[in-house]
């Protein structure tokens, strides 16, 4: 008999236990639902929504600047009013583009 091949295979299943353990364990922090993939995901995600953020942000902050304006400074508000209603002063001309939906079509 060989005394020293059951200690040599009892050593080589351990081994193989722990390679097939952490196999499993990487696997589960990879594609589990909140695992390395989801992670990436909620990062982009999350970059995405900043980035949506920053430009609302920025369109507030337009939107404030404006609103300031046409509280305080009537040239500006005269002349947004001029320009949404199409109108003009005494001597001035108002031009008026068509866009090709709104021309009628020729007979």
């Amino acid at each position: 008999m060989h005394g020293g091949g059951t200690g040599r295979d009892d050593r080589r299943m351990l081994y193989v236990f722990f390679v097939i353990l952490f196999v499993l364990v990487v696997t589960a922090l990879i594609f589990n639902r909140n695992g390395f993939m989801a992670l990436g995901a909620l990062r982009e995600e999350m970059d995405r929504v900043s980035g949506t953020i920053d430009s609302l942000e920025l369109q507030i902050d337009d939107l404030e600047h404006e609103l300031e304006l046409l509280s305080s400074d009537s040239a500006y508000m005269e002349r947004m009013v001029r320009e949404i209603l199409g109108w003009g002063r005494e001597g001035e001309f108002i031009v008026r583009f068509q866009t090709p939906d709104s021309v009628p079509a020729l007979p």
